[in-house]
């Protein structure tokens, strides 16, 4: 079943037959352009094999658009809706539609921080200190005006269970000044506000393939060797006690799996060498 929303896209077309434009036929989605010739908007101007849409009434067709689906809004307004040319929420579209659903908004974007020690930071151009309760976390719903001081390293913690109990593994990170991050639920918002900020990011996770190629594609690949990853000291030890059934259920997707941060081509090939995995919830303590 096709997608009945009035993309940005599809309403760009539309005024521009509104303006007196003939468009090709396969300009159009046929879901769109059957509507409009049912309600007798459109006509079909035919040369040889070959078909084109003319509207019969602009005026009736910007009516039926607004009130079928535009909420009113005017197209041009509805493209600069469609196309987040501006902040959004779901007030505006209330406001100026009538519906709160009538475009697809992520309202839910940042990502969530924590600390063991108190942080200054900023969210626009308010100071703050950030000292979460243990057992808790700050959520950042606008990484685009979060900045914290540059000597402090960020953390990238992949898993859930470490990132909750970061106190349990402060022995690990003791000498610095550090800031954990989570790269759920999107780690998008996260890489993005590590590509507008000069802190070195060092990510934690799983001593695996899977981890790698995480830390490769995710990050590495946007921030260059600002970015590192994570090896503890005693990693060798663990590894060959480690777990041989997730390294070979690993091993078929991974095994050719370049690796672009050279830094990390000695732990590649102790994970071949033990043929083991050790994930990091092992460093709780």
């Amino acid at each position: 079943m096709e997608n009945r929303r009035l993309s940005a896209s599809i309403a760009r077309k539309i005024q521009r037959m509104l303006e007196g434009e003939t468009l090709p036929s396969s300009t159009l989605p046929s879901w769109i352009a059957q509507e409009l010739l049912e309600e007798g908007l459109l006509s079909v101007l035919s040369r040889g094999s070959r078909k084109s849409y003319r509207l019969i009434d602009a005026e009736a067709c910007m009516r039926y658009i607004g009130n079928r689906y535009t909420g009113g809004a005017t197209l041009p307004r509805w493209i600069e809706l469609a196309e987040g040319n501006e902040e959004l929420d779901r007030g505006v579209l209330v406001r100026e539609t009538g519906d709160s659903k009538a475009i697809s908004l992520r309202t839910f974007r940042g990502f969530l921080v924590n600390c063991y020690e108190p942080l200054e930071a900023t969210i626009g151009e308010n100071a703050f200190t950030l000292s979460p309760l243990e057992e808790t976390a700050l959520f950042i719903q606008s990484p685009e005006t979060f900045h914290i001081k540059e000597n402090v390293l960020v953390i990238g913690v992949e898993n859930g269970d470490n990132f909750r109990q970061i106190r349990k593994q402060r022995y690990l990170f003791e000498k610095q000044k550090v800031l954990f991050v989570s790269r759920y639920p999107q780690s998008a918002d996260l890489r993005n506000w590590l590509m507008r900020i000069p802190n070195p990011y060092l990510h934690f996770g799983d001593f695996d393939l899977a981890g790698i190629h995480i830390y490769l594609t995710e990050f590495y690949r946007f921030l260059g060797n600002r970015a590192s990853f994570f090896v503890p000291t005693d990693l060798e030890e663990r590894l060959k006690n480690g777990n041989s059934t997730l390294y070979n259920k690993q091993y078929a997707y991974y095994k050719e799996m370049k690796v672009t941060d050279p830094r990390l081509e000695p732990l590649v090939e102790m994970i071949h060498r033990y043929r083991r995995v050790y994930e990091q919830e092992g460093y709780l303590e």
